[in-house]
């Protein structure tokens, strides 16, 4: 049977009308007590010294007849302790190995129906063992309206990919604003900087405006060195929060008490929009989620404001947050990457060449693409911009590598030739007709050595050895080289003499230059000398 609970001024009241001369039957009837709950505390009265002629009760009195107001079983029932003894092993293991909610140990030890204590008694319990810890809290005033937003990531569920016809895992950015708790839901499959700002987009869209600060996670997209106290913004979402003129604030790495009023919202949206729920494909669940934020979300009354966030957002706070423009960001796509040996860079399976004088091999820099250009930045300085090239594709600028091997790398028959002009005109004209013909590749190597003689014996003497050998047709790059290390260049030919008579040339009026006289033929073992007028060039000299 339910024990009836009677309050002190009940019992006031009754003890007031018995003294006014009415019987038992009559004060049960005029205050609806039973008769036996009324001879129970009429009884009770008169022993503590009370009288029906007397005056009113005293509180000495009082505190008498107040046990008897106490509800609760007659007999003292089990302690919670010695209740949750068999469960002690089971109920350590989920706090502290498992690491479970209260709430979810409560379910499992059989919730109010089943469970051998209440859920007060086992929360106490779990404190007293030790196992778990009240924290800390202080309650800090809410922000201005339109001042700040946070922002969350949570999982879903699972969602059928109609396309493939895979389970894929499906997230959620929760963005809720500080003040009116207003929220906006925005489903998508993976945490990519694209994704991301595309759901920021689809926010402020949404809330038809701009909060000045935005209290982010940390999700690489955005913050490229988690710290906490100086945290790292990439490049791309820096300039996305300059852009739309929010000011990125990243929580701290495990403290979800950075972002409270977004942090209990994720499985709000969990449980009461997506379980339960039926979605085609990604587009159908955000555009449900969408209604549902104005629809359920915004018209429920909040736990803690015990105001309707929809309303207090379109009354209070739209009009504070910074106007948004409604035109789509054109995203950069910004990259970092290292100059490789061969003074070019690496972007979207492209190469582009590097300046080797401001960026030599093993530099760090920072590249930004888009539709049209790549620009390659170091230091914050743009040094190189190239047109954007397709996958597999190569954008090289000759002027950027060192100038000692630019002639190596380029590996052009029209670049050798305007080399070869700058050496000379028998230069360029040697080289013309070398790289002449259908396949001008075939000889380019002959001609980068035929450049390279220039190096070694200055353009004036491979000039002059190339004049020589076009004179006489001789397209060898290994003879103008042998023409340079005889130095041969500098003689000159000698037109023989011609007889009027018969006009034949008188040949045996020319000294023989290669011959030789007969007593280089004797087999003495001693060295012949050689006749100075039969000597060439560089044996004169020896001589």
């Amino acid at each position: 049977m339910a024990f009836k609970e009677v309050s002190l001024v009940e019992l006031i009241e009754v003890i007031g009308r018995w003294q006014t001369g009415l019987g038992q039957w009559a004060v049960a009837r005029t205050t609806g007590l039973s008769r036996g709950t009324v001879r129970k505390y009429l009884q009770a009265a008169i022993a503590a010294g009370v009288r029906q002629d007397g005056p009113a009760p005293t509180d000495q009195q009082l505190l008498v007849l107040a046990p008897l107001n106490r509800s609760g079983p007659k007999h003292p029932g089990v302690p919670s302790t010695d209740r949750l003894a068999p469960w002690h092993d089971r109920i350590e293991q989920w706090v502290r190995r498992e690491r479970l909610q209260l709430t979810r140990v409560y379910e499992l030890l059989g919730g109010p129906e089943r469970s051998p204590v209440s859920y007060t008694s086992l929360r106490r319990y779990v404190r007293r063992q030790g196992w778990t810890t009240p924290a800390a809290t202080v309650r800090l005033p809410d922000p201005p309206p339109g001042q700040v937003a946070e922002c969350d990531f949570g999982r879903l569920g699972y969602l059928t990919d109609p396309e493939t016809g895979q389970k894929r895992l499906l997230w959620a950015l929760l963005v809720v604003l500080a003040y009116s708790r207003h929220c906006f839901v925005w489903p998508l499959y993976q945490q990519t900087l694209e994704e991301v700002i595309a759901g920021f987009e689809a926010a402020w869209f949404f809330f038809k405006g701009i909060p000045r600060t935005l209290v982010i996670d940390n999700f690489p997209a955005a913050v490229a060195g988690p710290h906490p106290l100086d945290p790292q913004l990439t490049r791309a979402f820096l300039e996305y929060s300059q852009r739309r003129g929010f000011l990125a604030d990243p929580a701290r790495p495990y403290h979800p008490k950075d972002k409270p009023k977004v942090e209990r919202g994720v499985p709000y949206v969990r449980e009461r929009f997506y379980k339960g729920g039926t979605f085609h494909d990604l587009a159908d669940v955000r555009t449900q989620a969408q209604h549902w934020c104005v629809e359920v979300a915004g018209q429920r009354i909040h736990g803690t404001t015990r105001r309707l966030p929809l309303v207090v957002f379109q009354e209070e706070e739209q009009a504070q947050l910074l106007p948004y423009d409604g035109e789509p960001y054109a995203m950069p796509d910004w990259r970092a990457a290292t100059v490789h040996p061969d003074h070019h860079v690496a972007y979207r399976y492209a190469l582009y060449s590097v300046p080797a004088a401001s960026c030599p091999p093993g530099t760090k820099v920072e590249l930004i693409g888009d539709a049209g250009l790549v620009r390659i930045y170091h230091r914050g300085v743009v040094v190189k911009v190239h047109p954007r090239q397709a996958q597999g594709g190569r954008s090289t600028d000759d002027a950027d590598y060192p100038q000692e091997l630019t002639m190596y790398t380029t590996r052009s028959p029209e670049r050798a030739k305007r080399q070869a002009l700058l050496l000379g005109v028998a230069v360029g004209a040697f080289i013309e007709r070398l790289l002449a013909g259908t396949y001008p590749w075939s000889r380019l190597r002959q001609a980068q050595k035929l450049l390279r003689l220039g190096e070694r014996y200055t353009p004036v003497r491979l000039d002059a050895a190339c004049q020589r050998a076009l004179e006489v047709d001789l397209l060898d790059v290994r003879r103008v080289e042998r023409i340079l290390v005889q130095a041969l260049e500098a003689d000159q030919a000698t037109t023989p003499p011609v007889n009027t008579t018969d006009g034949q040339p008188l040949l045996f009026l020319l000294p023989a230059r290669f011959a030789r006289p007969g007593a280089v033929f004797a087999h003495t073992g001693q060295p012949h000398p050689v006749p100075a007028a039969a000597a060439t060039e560089p044996q004169r000299r020896l001589l």
